[in-house]
């Protein structure tokens, strides 16, 4: 059995046939010296997107096939679990988010004692549709919250494993996995990283899911004061 690697990479994807093969070669590149998995799971796609990964699949590349459509949190669920390293990268396979970033990133976690590292998108690559919502919440975790991050939703993290395995993935609650390791306890720190605009493919992101977003926010934050309330009762 292989010995645990360094970093496993948590890449969930669905219709992304064009981007897989440049992205391996990236993370390849990048992080040559390190010891890691890539840990690709596939959202029921009905591209070539699985054909192209189980091609390019090695000791060090893995596919997790879904056989139907899950949603992000279900695939990032699950390739968390199956993770064996001991930091835990998580990112999108859309090509925006650049894998140089995750060397500077998983430093930090090293040398500082961090437990998740987030991705700020200063220059954010993303329509209208995409950023406001994403304002918005982060806006409302700032107000409500003790994290004072400024991109929450950033898919880019690299996190010690027992932070990433302890996190809630259901529904849209990938969006949110910084705000709830922090309630959970994580030290957290966001730096600023490469956005690329998006080439390939369409985004997957629509109105309705703005909704989505608010909704889930709103029950995150509920809970937590509803908890800490108890607790400084108690």
């Amino acid at each position: 059995m292989l010995s645990s690697p360094l970093l496993s990479i948590v890449i969930p994807v669905f219709n992304e046939e064009d981007t897989i093969k440049p992205l391996i070669v990236s993370i390849q590149k990048e992080l040559s010296i390190y010891s890691y998995e890539l840990i690709f799971v596939d959202d029921f796609s009905s591209d070539t997107t699985s054909e192209i990964i189980k091609s390019e699949a090695n000791l060090h590349i893995s596919l997790i096939a879904f056989e139907h459509h899950k949603g992000q949190s279900s695939a990032l669920a699950a390739g968390i679990e199956s993770a064996r390293g001991h930091y835990i990268a998580t990112m999108d396979g859309d090509l925006q988010n650049d894998p140089s970033d995750i060397p500077k990133m998983l430093e930090l976690i090293q040398k500082e004692g961090w437990d998740m590292v987030i991705g700020f998108r200063q220059n954010r690559q993303d329509p209208f549709l995409k950023t406001m919502p994403s304002k918005i919440a982060n806006f409302i975790i700032r107000k409500t919250t003790q994290l004072q991050i400024r991109d929450s939703g950033c898919a880019l993290k690299v996190m010690t494993s027992k932070t990433a395995k302890e996190i809630p993935l259901h529904g849209e609650l990938h969006r949110f996995m910084a705000l709830n390791a922090h309630i959970n306890g994580a030290r957290i720190i966001e730096i600023p990283i490469i956005h690329h605009p998006r080439i390939y493919g369409v985004s997957k992101y629509g109105l309705e899911r703005t909704f989505k977003v608010m909704r889930d926010l709103s029950q995150i934050i509920f809970a937590h004061k509803t908890l800490h309330s108890k607790r400084v009762k108690t």
